[in-house]
């Protein structure tokens, strides 16, 4: 039996795991075509079905009242498609988990938030050659800007999610951005992965995690219209200038 990574999830019946929780993870299988993020995965089947890529599909518990702030990481890892099939801070690995906990702490709900990735795509997948994620994020584009298209109205916040996040974006950015995304606000802020989550910034001296938790903290009040309250400093309260 299988170790429960995402104690968060598995309190609350949400654990997307084929084997600890079936029934939940058949449940969302099922209506993974259903309702606004239903047309996103309609998307993703063409796009494995055209590429020939392990692309997992969005979660469709995300994105109830539309995509205002889109949560990027660098790329999937193998289990996107072993696992539970689905990018979604429910899965059962430590990343999904100290996802969570940071938007719960953050207050970024999943009723305004889709988590996805730069390249949606595993990178190093051994069934391909070897590649750079810097590079495939320039392959990744259009889909990125297709992807965004079909999000009504588009992102006005991007929280990207570690350094190759970063470093994918603005090698995306250099060969242009979808127009749906240039006037959104984009903020980075550490990767949520269990050997960085806990650790400190070395230019800041602040929690990996609380540099998490305030670009997502940052992001929901400014898709809300909410006020916003003045960043401590750091990574996470700067606009990239992408």
């Amino acid at each position: 039996m299988p170790a429960v990574w995402n104690p968060l999830a598995a309190k609350r019946g949400e654990l997307l795991d084929r084997e600890l929780a079936p029934e939940v993870h058949a449940e969302r299988w099922a209506r993974r075509h259903d309702g606004r993020v239903g047309e996103l995965n309609r998307w993703v089947d063409h796009v494995r079905d055209t590429t020939y890529e392990n692309v997992p599909y969005l979660d469709p518990a995300a994105a109830g009242s539309g995509a205002r702030v889109l949560v990027l990481m660098g790329d999937p890892s193998g289990d996107a498609e072993d696992g539970s099939g689905f990018v979604s801070k429910h899965d059962n690995d430590p990343t999904a988990h100290n996802t969570y906990v940071a938007t719960e702490r953050a207050k970024l709900g999943y009723d305004i938030s889709l988590h996805w990735h730069v390249v949606p795509w595993w990178v190093a997948n051994p069934a391909k050659p070897v590649r750079a994620l810097e590079r495939e994020a320039v392959r990744a584009a259009p889909y990125l800007a297709a992807l965004v298209e079909l999000l009504d109205p588009p992102p006005s916040e991007v929280v990207l999610l570690g350094r190759p996040a970063v470093r994918a974006w603005a090698r995306l950015a250099k060969a242009g951005l979808p127009d749906a995304l240039r006037e959104a606000t984009v903020a980075h802020a550490p990767h949520p992965g269990p050997l960085v989550f806990h650790r400190h910034d070395a230019a800041t001296g602040r929690g990996n995690s609380d540099l998490v938790v305030e670009a997502m903290r940052l992001a929901g009040q400014r898709a809300r219209g909410e006020k916003v309250r003045p960043p401590a400093g750091g990574p996470a309260g700067r606009r990239r200038p992408f």
